[in-house]
């Protein structure tokens, strides 16, 4: 009788591969994969923001100082200019007229006075003999005289030289020239329009208003501190109106020294260097004011924070390629990331996908991921990113 089938040598080589390779399957189900990122060290230092509107620091509007007609123009309309670049040039001919007859005057006093001190000088020499006393005191004030008309011809020479000058209309600063308001064969004189209008472009001016509260609050932060000290501490710093930030620093110019009845604010300006010409006056900028010292900390993405009993914590993957919990203390949140006080220093690797399938101590298989990848917002469940600041 035969107690049973002998069983084929093949079935038992595929029974022993399967049995070998269980092992290996098992543990590759047992490392999940999840995505990490390297954690960020920001500036999160306390920032204030203000609506604040462009100014120039000079703008100056060309108009004429004597009267005549516009001969030529001698910019094309909106470029730079410099400081004593012509502009516009009126006709000078009867100007011209007037100092020629001016000179000529001043020709004849001085050949008036040399005449005067001639008879001066001869009375002088003759006194007691063939003049008179007073013959020579008429002498002496007609040299007088003859000394005052000379000053007077010297100051019309100079008036029409002056005059002579203002025909050539220059622009007393750097800046930016606008359209020109006359035409070329236009009179003008100096009640006319303005001709023309430059205003400096670099350094531009921002100015903005800071509720009386707010000042008190920055002096209250910064120590109790003078307004001095307080333009000292905090720097001005621009967002413009796409929300791209404007990549040159600022300073605090100026506070005013009076708050206004009517809105309870106090107007602050801010000096920006303006090398391309991006800002123009006129225009609404948002002016972030912080600190001059810049406060570090870790932060990380709301969605990769969770909470228990315990508190707050973050699950972290060390070098053995491990899951670790690691308790942290949150002060506030910036951007839709947690500010880390305490429990992270920064470089760590952070888990911020497949969080639902892992735990402490577990191994897991880590990918690098992108910070500002959109899987990354929003991680974990709403009850866990609802949590106060510790």
């Amino acid at each position: 009788m035969k107690l049973g089938r002998r069983v084929p040598s093949a079935c038992l080589i595929i029974l022993s591969a399967t049995l070998m390779s269980a092992p290996k399957n098992a543990a590759a189900q047992a490392e999940p994969s999840v995505g990490v990122f390297s954690i960020p060290v920001q500036d999160v230092s306390p920032k204030h923001e203000f609506v604040g509107r462009v100014e120039a620091v000079n703008a100056v509007d060309i108009r004429s100082r004597i009267e005549g007609f516009l001969d030529e123009r001698l910019f094309d309309e909106g470029q730079l200019v410099k400081k004593d670049q012509d502009l516009f040039l009126i006709d000078k001919r009867s100007l011209q007229i007037s100092l020629a007859d001016a000179k000529a005057a001043l020709a004849s006093a001085q050949a008036s006075l040399d005449d005067a001190q001639r008879r001066v000088a001869r009375n002088q020499s003759l006194t007691g003999q063939t003049v008179s006393r007073a013959t020579l005191e008429e002498s002496q004030a007609a040299l007088e005289t003859g000394q005052a008309n000379l000053l007077s011809a010297q100051a019309r020479v100079a008036q029409a030289e002056l005059n002579l000058s203002y025909t050539r209309i220059t622009s007393p600063i750097d800046g930016r020239i606008g359209a020109a308001e006359l035409s070329v064969g236009s009179f003008v004189s100096g009640s006319s329009m303005a001709l023309a209008r430059v205003v400096e472009m670099d350094p531009i001016r921002v100015v903005f208003s800071v509720s009386d509260r707010s000042i008190l609050e920055l002096r209250a932060a910064a120590g109790d501190i003078g307004k001095e000290e307080l333009a000292r501490r905090y720097q001005p710093s621009l967002r413009l109106s796409n929300d791209q930030a404007y990549r040159e620093p600022g300073k605090i110019e100026f506070f005013g020294n009076e708050i206004d009845p009517a809105t309870g604010t106090l107007a602050v300006r801010t000096l920006f260097s303006n090398p391309d010409g991006l800002l123009i006056p006129g225009q609404f900028v948002t002016v972030v004011i912080s600190g001059t010292e810049k406060t570090l900390r870790p932060v990380v993405p709301l969605g990769s924070v969770q909470q228990d009993r315990e508190g707050k914590f973050v699950l972290l993957v060390n070098e053995q390629n491990a899951v670790e919990l690691r308790r942290i203390k949150t002060s506030r949140q910036i951007n839709g990331n947690w500010v880390v006080d305490d429990g992270l220093k920064g470089g760590e690797k952070l888990v911020v996908e497949g969080l639902q399938n892992i735990s402490e101590g577990a191994a897991v298989s880590p990918t690098e991921v992108s910070p500002t990848d959109s899987s990354v917002i929003s991680l974990a469940p709403a009850a866990s990113q609802s949590g106060s600041a510790q």
